[in-house]
């Protein structure tokens, strides 16, 4: 996926992170349960629960993840942000990077 607005969206395990690197303008969307989300440098936690979104302000790693039990998430760039992921990201082995 790359150039496009294109949204991902990931089924998380309970305790389960995603890191995102450089995701500034990326908006995170909890579909199902609470997320957590911790940005780099940024003193505050934002939690987001089931139709609420937050938009990352911040460079750097984001940290997105389902402390408590599942939840269902999807990441989607805002039209001032494009994005790539590797084709060597997965899942499993979670580093997602945006450009």
């Amino acid at each position: 996926m790359s150039g496009g607005r294109e949204a991902i969206e990931l089924r998380l395990k309970a305790r389960e992170v995603v890191n995102v690197h450089d995701g500034e303008g990326i908006k995170v969307t909890c579909l199902d349960g609470f997320v957590w989300i911790t940005q780099a440098s940024d003193p505050r936690d934002i939690v987001i629960n089931d139709g609420e979104s937050y938009v990352l302000d911040r460079q750097g790693v984001a940290l997105v993840s389902a402390p408590v039990g599942p939840a269902r998430v999807s990441l989607h760039a805002t039209p001032d942000c494009v994005w790539a992921m590797p084709a060597s990201a997965s899942r499993h082995t979670n580093p997602l990077a945006f450009a």
